[in-house]
């Protein structure tokens, strides 16, 4: 569950299901243990993970996949004496929907809707959802690539963020939380020139529509629109 097995035990088992030509059904349960303190969390805690996801794919063009996963994770509880911090389950549920269809050789397109709910006992309820189109249009012929997001999110707050991958430049990783009320664009694209360079050019832009102020402290942004650009020049000798 962390970034090392420090002040931690557990077991993990996944399942993959190959059902037909067409159906495949992953599947995994991963139970956890923490002997002792850790960020958050002011005694020693347990938690679990489950996740279903059954995909459906007829042919070359078309993948369909559904997924569940359910996380409890414990935590301190928000409402407190002041003597002693109670600890208490933190249960996130998933729902997702993803459609991926070749159109041709050179286009394809992604479509997802996810839903997230979060429950604990000092809190009141909360959800969120995305919805996602991503256009991916590579052609053979031509020295360049291009890929198109744009996407719609509406959160109650930080905690119901929902994280989704993002495509980016060579070997960069970006998976953003998507919080709040509002909308994200981004646009990628390479280009590929004098048979040594590749060029990678992004830039995406969250507008939010219940937000006046972004961020704190240094990164605090007096307005609703936080922007972002990434330039990469590859050189091959």
């Amino acid at each position: 569950e962390g970034s090392n097995t420090q002040n931690e035990n557990g077991i993990y088992a996944g399942l993959k299901l190959k059902l037909s030509p067409s159906w495949t059904i992953n599947t995994y349960a991963d139970l956890f243990k923490f002997p002792w303190m850790k960020y958050l969390v002011d005694a020693p805690s347990t938690g679990n993970e489950f996740l279903f996801q059954p995909t459906y794919k007829p042919n070359k063009q078309l993948e369909i996949y559904m997924r569940f996963r359910q996380q409890l994770r414990q935590k301190n509880a928000r409402e407190q004496d002041g003597l002693v911090t109670p600890i208490e389950n933190v249960v996130q549920r998933n729902y997702r929907l993803n459609i991926s269809y070749v159109v041709s050789e050179f286009l394809t397109l992604k479509s997802r809707i996810e839903y997230v709910t979060i429950d604990r006992p000092s809190s009141p309820h909360e959800d969120g959802m995305i919805i996602t189109q991503d256009v991916l249009f590579k052609p053979k012929n031509l020295p360049f690539d291009l890929t198109l997001r744009y996407a719609l999110f509406d959160t109650d707050s930080y905690d119901s963020r929902i994280y989704t991958y993002e495509n980016n430049a060579l070997y960069v990783f970006a998976v953003p939380s998507y919080y709040y009320q509002g909308s994200r664009a981004y646009v990628l694209v390479r280009y590929t020139f004098l048979k040594r360079f590749d060029l990678w050019v992004r830039y995406g832009n969250f507008l939010y529509n219940n937000r006046s102020v972004i961020s704190s402290g240094a990164e605090q942004i007096n307005g609703n629109r936080k922007s972002d650009i990434t330039i990469q020049l590859r050189v091959k000798f």
